[in-house]
């Protein structure tokens, strides 16, 4: 790995990341962003995608709250691509959600979020499917849908065209100083193993979770309580708002429409290690039938997979149980507190406010290097110039139609059915060299995120390797393996009725047509495959019948 120089390194590639690196980027600052994973492959990816209206923190967190309002408001404008303004309600469905409505009036009203109680009679004539049990419902019009992988990759490539660089799968593994400066950084290829170095003036530590054991590379130390949080997909969306419980948050009480799906959060539990995320049974079931009380479909709809994320919590008492610590952000400069220049961390916060986080954090950064453009990201949109990376939008629109009529565009092959992804849409990303893997081109694309979880366009994707990146066979298949594996670990937790179902088909389209599992034994046997049994009859080599005993093609 070649040695290179930059005056800011990044430290993390979730939204306060990007949102830090197209700040430097359009304050003219020079900066490389480094990732351990890819891009928006922790706490952002697996966050539910709700835009913030505030609500949710007007009664215990006001500063919070308001920050929510005043960025939503923000994304809406520079971020329009990203954002489905769906809207929110919130319901109550028992005595206590009930005596909790006066306090959430008032920190509505205190926090600046609008709020219009309506009537149960027209609340469901615009959500037929809100449950039997709840006894009133408000309507929080500034509640929406963010997708957080298009928001990351919106950031990271306007930044890009002004000249900022990105390295995926890189981790920090030191850094060097010169006395109390910082001067540069450590580095490894996940991927490779290979090491570098990269000279800097400053360091910005935005890794959410990881912040503490980032900044303990550097002999300092950073208070942040990892909390972790669980969600539900369901296969179909069930409301066409988000829909919140209207009481004091818990488990299961936020149903968030997510495109085509629907996803039903979350879970509040502090963790030793933001890199073990265990999901409990208990919690999926507790978190559908908690969701079952404000909508019905939550316990017939198919429950595709479960995923967990982990929220960055900082509190200086760490003491508090995870939802009663504030959903606030800190800016840690190190050259005050610690006596280290150049090194500045931002802890906390949200998606929803991850663009004022990066603002905070460069103006304290910026203000060290002698930089006093102010920041513009508040007014220039992630989409300025019209480039096809940059409509980050849903796709139906551009899709064509099966039988065109006049002047009518036919439809276009799909590479992705379920999420509406065509070969144009990730052909860009194959020559990107910050794509390492096919779980990459998901992220940026949706490709495997639908309800069959990757099923066909997997083979789809795999084929892109060999005939993009020039793969062989092999290294295609085992491709095509690690991104199946990466979408088996959510959906084994959800197995029972028709995910159980479906997921036997899935297993039989890969195992008996795309004879997945012989071409990854064939890898690793001597003379390719001299010890593999006979195929079983249409195992896939012209069928006939198979040479095994009864007993054992049984047992396969």
């Amino acid at each position: 790995m070649p040695d290179t120089s930059t005056g800011v390194v990044v430290i993390g590639g979730g939204s306060t990341g990007a949102g830090v690196l197209r700040d430097l980027a359009l304050r003219g600052i020079d900066a490389v962003l480094v990732e351990k994973g890819d891009l928006a492959s922790g706490t952002t990816g697996r966050s539910h995608g709700l835009l913030h209206s505030g609500g949710r923190y007007c009664v215990n967190d006001e500063q919070a709250a308001i920050e929510c309002v005043e960025e939503g408001r923000i994304l809406r404008r520079i971020a329009r691509s990203t954002v489905e303004d769906t809207g929110g309600y919130f319901v109550s469905v028992t005595e206590e959600d009930h005596e909790w409505e006066p306090r959430f009036v008032e920190g509505c009203r205190r926090t600046g979020i609008t709020c219009e109680r309506i009537s149960l009679d027209e609340a469901r004539r615009r959500e037929p499917a809100l449950s039997r049990h709840v006894r009133t419902v408000f309507w929080v019009p500034e509640d929406g849908h963010l997708d957080p992988f298009y928001l990351v990759v919106g950031n990271v490539e306007s930044a890009r065209r002004r000249g900022a660089r990105v390295m995926t799968h890189t981790e920090v593994i030191g850094f060097l100083r010169d006395g109390d400066r910082l001067t540069g950084v450590r580095i490894r290829d996940s991927k490779t193993n290979d090491e570098g170095l990269i000279a800097c003036q400053s360091v910005i530590n935005a890794t959410g979770a990881w912040s503490g054991l980032v900044a303990r590379l550097l002999g300092v130390e950073v208070k942040v309580v990892p909390v972790k949080g669980t969600m539900v997909v369901l296969s179909r969306r069930l409301a066409h708002a988000a829909i919140n419980r209207c009481h004091k948050p818990g488990d299961g009480d936020i149903v968030v429409p997510g495109l085509s799906v629907s996803i039903l959060g979350t879970t509040s539990a502090k963790v030793p290690n933001p890199e073990t995320l265990p999901i409990e049974w208990d919690e999926v079931r507790r978190m559908i039938e908690e969701g079952a009380m404000m909508l019905d479909g939550v316990t017939t709809a198919r429950a595709m997979r479960a995923y967990a994320g982990v929220r960055p919590l900082y509190d200086l008492g760490a003491e508090a149980e995870g939802r009663e610590m504030s959903r606030n952000f800190a800016v840690i400069d190190h050259q005050q507190r610690d006596g280290i220049t150049g090194f500045t961390s931002i802890v906390g916060g949200k998606v929803t406010t991850y663009r004022l986080m990066a603002e905070r954090v460069v103006d304290v950064a910026a203000r060290q290097l002698g930089v006093s453009t102010p920041c513009r990201t508040a007014e220039v949109p992630l989409n300025d110039r019209d480039e096809p990376l940059d409509q980050l939008r849903h796709r139906p629109s551009v899709l064509g139609v099966p039988k065109p009529h006049g002047d009518e565009p036919p439809l276009q092959p799909l590479l992705c059915e379920c999420e509406l992804v065509r070969p144009q849409d990730v052909a860009p990303w194959f020559k990107d060299p910050a794509v390492r893997d096919l779980e990459d081109v998901r992220r940026r694309t949706r490709s495997g995120m639908g309800p069959c979880q990757a099923a066909i366009c997997s083979y789809r994707l795999a084929a892109r390797l060999v005939s993009d990146r020039g793969l062989d066979g092999a290294s295609a298949t085992r491709a095509m393996a690690d991104f199946l594996e990466t979408r088996w670990r959510g959906v084994r937790h959800v197995f029972w009725g028709s995910q159980l179902r479906n997921m036997q088909v899935t297993t039989g389209l890969h195992m008996e047509l795309y004879n997945v599992d012989r071409e990854l034994m064939l890898q690793h046997l001597p003379g390719r495959g001299g010890n593999l049994p006979p195929p079983l009859a249409g195992e896939g080599r012209g069928g006939g019948d198979s040479a095994e005993p009864a007993e054992v093609a049984a047992q396969r």
